[in-house]
């Protein structure tokens, strides 16, 4: 197959899936070979010319020109900050436990919060982290029963998490299982990847080092509506530094901004330091 085709192939998969995919997925999809650090640095180096394609770390996605919210105003966007508590059972995760936060005009508009039976076992683990026992599911709701209840918040919203690419991943491994649109899932922003981008120099970045640089509080850790809470706060304090190094005034500022592009008011932008994001560990 031609390198033009295969490209063609990858972005109009891309489109469909409704977000990003990480390197080793495409490698596997579409060249048709294992995962391996030789078959994702082939990927790269052929998607990386190309201007369809924005590469962060491990992770694949669509230019920003594709999103039909890319010339909104930030403050007219609304922002769904998501968390999943997982079931802990890689690589087969499942959820048992969704928040969202809905964010407008830099307010915080609307909660959403429950708990879910995955059908499965939970890891001791997750029990000791989150407090949420096997009894706890006993009788909820699957993921699939509480989807007409998510499009509404979901659908026209900027999707946001910390540590976006697990969050995500969960988002569309349910919505594939429930016969939900894969569109829900984006466009969206990594919290942690713009704490990566503004604060290079902070040792930490993960929610509690964040939360405590920035003076905020849980009303529950490790509870997905209690970090989501954080996390909406956390995104609008970024925001706020962001601004003042660069001229941010749509999403897809933002997003180039993000992907080290666009001009700062101090002068061309840096690139962003730190690893990427860990799209198989929640790094919370």
């Amino acid at each position: 197959m031609r390198p033009a085709d295969l490209k063609g192939r990858i972005a109009q998969g891309l489109s469909g899936h409704g977000g990003g995919r990480r390197l080793g997925e495409l490698a596997e999809a579409y060249l048709q070979v294992p995962d391996s650090p030789l078959a994702r640095r082939t990927l790269r180096s052929l998607l990386q010319e190309d201007a369809r394609f924005v590469i962060s770390g491990e992770e694949v996605e669509l230019a920003v020109e594709a999103c039909p919210l890319a010339a909104i105003a930030l403050e007219d966007l609304t922002f769904a900050v998501l968390d999943f508590e997982t079931n802990g059972c890689p690589p087969a995760d499942r959820a048992i436990e969704l928040g969202i936060s809905v964010w407008r005009c830099g307010e915080e508009v609307a909660t959403y919060e429950r708990l879910l039976d995955p059908g499965t076992p939970i890891a001791p683990f997750v029990t000791r982290l989150t407090g949420i026992r096997p009894s706890d599911l006993e009788g909820c709701p699957g993921f699939e029963e509480i989807l007409p209840e998510l499009v509404p918040l979901l659908d026209g919203s900027v999707l946001v998490a910390h540590n976006l690419p697990f969050d995500r991943r969960i988002l569309l491994d349910e919505l594939d299982r429930a016969g939900g649109d894969p569109a829900l899932a984006s466009p969206a922003v990594c919290t942690l990847r713009l704490a990566r981008r503004l604060l290079p120099k902070e040792e930490r970045k993960n929610l509690d080092a964040l939360a405590d640089r920035f003076g905020l509080s849980f009303t529950a850790r490790h509870r997905a509506l209690g970090d989501a809470r954080v996390t909406g706060h956390l995104l609008h304090i970024l925001l706020d530094l962001a601004r003042e190094r660069a001229d941010l005034r749509t999403l897809e500022d933002l997003q180039l901004f993000l992907a080290g592009e666009g001009t700062s008011k101090s002068g061309p932008a840096q690139p962003e330091e730190g690893v990427a994001e860990d799209g198989a560990n929640p790094g919370l």
